[in-house]
C-alpha cells in the first residue's frame, strides 16, 4: 500500500516537473507562429482524449499554471498595491482560481459569440476547440508583463513596477541590478510590441477559419476583439 502510495507520488511529481517545462516550450511555439492557437487546438480534439497536448501544455493547464504562479507572488510580496491582494480572506487557492476566472473572461465571451453565430450548442467539440483557442491567445498579453514583473520581484524585491521605478529615480548611481532591470524592461516593450501584432494574427486567423464573411467583415470583428481583449487585460494587469 505504502509503495504505491509513494509510486503515485512519483508519477505525480514527474508529470508535474514536465508540465512546467513544457510551459515556455508552448510559448515560444505560440509566438513563433499565431496560426498555431487555433491549428494546434483543432488538431488535438481530433484525437483521443488520452492522446491529446502530448509535445505542449493544454491552453487550460498554461492557464493554470500562470495563474498559481501569480496566486504565490501576490501571496508573498503584492502588499496593497494590487486590488486581487485586497480581497481579505482568499487563500493562494482562491487567488489562482479567481485569477484562472478573469484571465478567461473574454476567451469564454468570444467563443460563445462565435458558437452563437455557428448555431452550435456549448457542449460540442467547437466549442472547446474555439475556448482552448482563445485562450492561447492571452500568451501574447500575459508573457511580456509576466517578465517585467518577475524581474521587479527578483531584482528590486517586489512586484510594484511603478514604485520600483520610483525608487530608482531618486538614486544617484546606479548598480548592476538596476542595469539589469533596464535591459529587462526594455525587452518587456519589445516583446510588448511584437506580442500585440502576434494577438492580432491570431485572432483575425481564428475569425477568418470560423467567420464566414466579407474579409472586411472579418477584420473589423477582429479588430474589435483585439481592443476589447487588449482593454481588459490592461485593466487586469
Amino acid at each position: 500500500m505504502f509503495e504505491k502510495l509513494i509510486d503515485s507520488f512519483e508519477k505525480l511529481c514527474l508529470q508535474i516537473i514536465i508540465e512546467v517545462l513544457l510551459v515556455p516550450v508552448t510559448i515560444l511555439k505560440l509566438f513563433q507562429q499565431p496560426a498555431r492557437c487555433y491549428d494546434f487546438s483543432v488538431h488535438e480534439m481530433e484525437k483521443d482524449e488520452t492522446e491529446r497536448f502530448q509535445d505542449y501544455l493544454s491552453p487550460i493547464k498554461l492557464s493554470v499554471y500562470t495563474s498559481v504562479i501569480v496566486s504565490i507572488l501576490l501571496m508573498d510580496y503584492s502588499g496593497q498595491q494590487n486590488f486581487i491582494s485586497k480581497i481579505k480572506g482568499l487563500t493562494m487557492v482562491e487567488k489562482a482560481l479567481f485569477i484562472f476566472l478573469l484571465n478567461n473572461f473574454t476567451a469564454v465571451l468570444f467563443s460563445v459569440i462565435l458558437l452563437w453565430y455557428k448555431r452550435e450548442k456549448v457542449n460540442t467539440v467547437t466549442f472547446r476547440t474555439l475556448l482552448f483557442s482563445f485562450i492561447y491567445t492571452t500568451v501574447y498579453t500575459s508573457t511580456p508583463f509576466f517578465l517585467l514583473i518577475l524581474s521587479a520581484m527578483f531584482l528590486g524585491q517586489t512586484i510594484d513596477v511603478q514604485s520600483y521605478l520610483a525608487h530608482l529615480e531618486k538614486l544617484e548611481t546606479y548598480g548592476t541590478r538596476d542595469y539589469a532591470f533596464f535591459i529587462v524592461f526594455l525587452l518587456f516593450i519589445i516583446i510588448g510590441v511584437i506580442g500585440l501584432f502576434k494577438l492580432l494574427k491570431a485572432l483575425h486567423y481564428i475569425l477568418k477559419e470560423n467567420f464566414r464573411y466579407h474579409p472586411y467583415v472579418v477584420w473589423i470583428f477582429t479588430l474589435l476583439f483585439f481592443c476589447i481583449q487588449l482593454y481588459y487585460a490592461r485593466g487586469f494587469v
